[in-house]
């Protein structure tokens, strides 16, 4: 007796579980209607699970483009970047002509983003991030998300000028000011957030070489929390 309750618990618990699982049948309508429900509730794990069952069972409905969106974009908002990348490459690839198109493009420069190291490390995915983030400039020049892709560009850019800004200090310290100069000169072009940084040093290696009219246009460039320090090494050489 006490083994058929058993069962018929464990029976019981297995609909229970399958019930809050998955949806129940009903039209490729109401199913999606059902998953961006979820979605705008901010229930994203649930709507990963009911978006396979939709996969499944209607691979061939009209809701299919808008649907892998919502895979893939569910994922972003867990921050799975990894999962998001390849869902939104798959609408890409899939689904060329789809009004997702735009903003799912912008989500896979968003992602590799996301995921590009620390700049001590190799910037592979802050490249890739920077090149889809060009695509999507380059392809959509009137869009709406415009602002978000030079932002997101410019964060990537950045890092990409960090590295390089270290690879400089680097090659100073090993005693390859040539080297060195090539790197600081980049960075001291190309980039906002670290150019002072790159004008200073690039004044010291001139100073350090005894090119006192070089290191004093470095440092007439140093601005922000950087200048005194230039300043005073101008009044060093006057």
């Amino acid at each position: 007796m006490k083994k058929k309750i058993y069962v018929a618990a464990i029976f019981l618990l297995f609909c229970f579980c399958s019930k809050n699982t998955q949806p129940a049948i009903a039209s490729p309508d109401e199913e999606y209607q059902q998953i961006v429900k979820l979605f705008e509730e901010e229930n994203y794990e649930k709507a990963i699970d009911f978006l396979k069952y939709f996969f499944n069972r209607y691979p061939g409905s009209h809701w299919i483009d808008d649907a892998q969106f919502y895979y893939a974009e569910c994922y972003y908002n867990l921050e799975s970047y990894m999962e998001a990348t390849n869902e939104f490459q798959f609408l890409l690839n899939n689904f060329p002509n789809s009004n997702w198109s735009e903003l799912a493009l912008l989500r896979k420069a968003q992602c590799l983003g996301q995921m590009a190291p620390i700049p001590q490390r190799d910037q592979s995915l802050t490249k890739e991030a920077i090149e889809a983030y060009d695509e999507f400039i380059s392809k959509y020049p009137y869009s709406k998300y415009l602002k978000e892709a030079y932002t997101g560009k410019k964060i990537a850019q950045e890092k990409i000028n960090q590295k390089l800004l270290e690879i400089g200090e680097t090659y100073i310290k090993m005693g390859i000011d040539k080297a060195a100069t090539i790197y600081l000169n980049r960075v001291a072009e190309n980039s906002e957030e670290w150019n002072n940084k790159a004008n200073l040093l690039l004044g010291d290696i001139a100073l350090s070489n005894d090119n006192d009219s070089l290191a004093i246009s470095y440092y007439l460039k140093v601005n922000g929390e950087l200048k005194k320090q230039a300043q005073k090494k101008l009044k060093k050489i006057n």
